[in-house]
């Protein structure tokens, strides 16, 4: 476009004016010229785009049979891996392992085999790619989400250990903190606990492997201690033949190791005498015998007339005269 310039007499108009005019002018034109330039920019960045797409196209058109043939691979990989893991799960429980253990290296060997496909299936599809530039890449990749899954592997680890050791098995009860209860599950992250009132309680595998847990079911049978106070003024041997009695006529007492009572301290209302015997190790079993030994314990010391005392406090009263002279 070819802008017109106006010429404008001498006389008429003032020579500020014509300066004006000249620069609206300029502008004029190099607003046109730059709205050219910027429309020949526009078709060209448009013509690029449309040959990246193009190319791309064109480059996933040709990839397409090794796409098909990598995903064909992995699929078969996909398939195997569920042998794998069928098979070692199989082997395992046939070696004696516990089944949970199994089942944790049954799924290891499963997701193995799929990583080892992925990879097989990357080399098919880009055969420029080098395994071992994957291999190096997987391992950067393995330290950031070692970083990031800090926690998760911990307790993987220490799950993986727990089934390995076997501290406790599923049926086990446990005390771990406040919690106690029956084991229902060991699974990689976690371990469920059913506790006495019926209420499920989560514990992660690094918790239960880094600190203390008492296993109550660990043996057959185990101990329950029971204290009874008598008064001072009672026979403390009669008053133990009648507490031998009692635990060897209560049912669910085993012999073997045989019931005991012993003299444990004087008190300061009475002798305490301590009733140690021998249980199954299950929590109910030494509940419910623990409610026996003491219900007829009560029963066989009031039959026999030996007292139970309650706490008792002498106060003695003395004149300031007696005072007076005990300073």
């Amino acid at each position: 476009m070819t802008a017109r310039r106006a010429i404008f007499p001498q006389n008429q108009v003032s020579k500020g004016g014509i300066i004006i005019l000249n620069f609206i002018l300029l502008f004029q034109e190099s607003s046109n010229s730059n709205t050219a330039a910027a429309t020949d920019k526009a078709v060209k960045a448009s013509q690029a785009a449309q040959d990246t797409v193009v190319e791309m196209a064109n480059g996933f058109f040709a990839q397409l049979p090794l796409i098909a043939v990598g995903a064909i691979v992995f699929l078969i990989f996909f398939g195997l891996a569920y042998v794998v893991r069928k098979v070692v799960k199989m082997a395992t429980i046939k070696a004696n392992v516990d089944i949970m253990l199994a089942a944790l290296m049954a799924r290891i060997a499963f997701f193995l085999v799929i990583i080892f496909g992925a990879f097989v299936a990357a080399t098919v599809i880009f055969p420029g790619v080098n395994p071992g530039d994957l291999i190096a890449g997987l391992g950067i990749g393995s330290v950031a989400l070692g970083f990031a899954f800090k926690d998760v592997l911990q307790n993987l680890f220490a799950g993986f250990l727990i089934l390995l050791y076997r501290p406790f098995a599923i049926g086990d009860q446990i005390k771990i903190d406040d919690f106690e209860g029956t084991v229902e599950e060991i699974n990689v992250r976690a371990t469920k606990i059913k506790t006495y009132d019926g209420e499920r309680v989560v514990v992660p595998n690094n918790e239960l492997y880094m600190k203390s847990v008492l296993v109550r079911t660990a043996f057959p049978h185990r101990r329950t201690k029971i204290e009874v106070g008598i008064g001072y003024d009672e026979s403390h041997e009669k008053a133990r033949e009648i507490l031998l009695g009692v635990l060897k006529n209560t049912e669910d007492i085993v012999d073997n190791p045989e019931p005991e009572v012993e003299v444990v301290a004087l008190a300061d209302s009475s002798v305490n005498l301590r009733m140690l015997f021998w249980t199954d190790s299950v929590k109910s079993v030494t509940r419910r015998t623990s409610d026996k030994v003491v219900s007829e314990t009560k029963r066989a010391l009031d039959e026999a007339g030996i007292e139970i005392p309650f706490p008792q406090r002498v106060v003695t009263m003395v004149d300031n005269e007696v005072e007076s002279k005990a300073a």
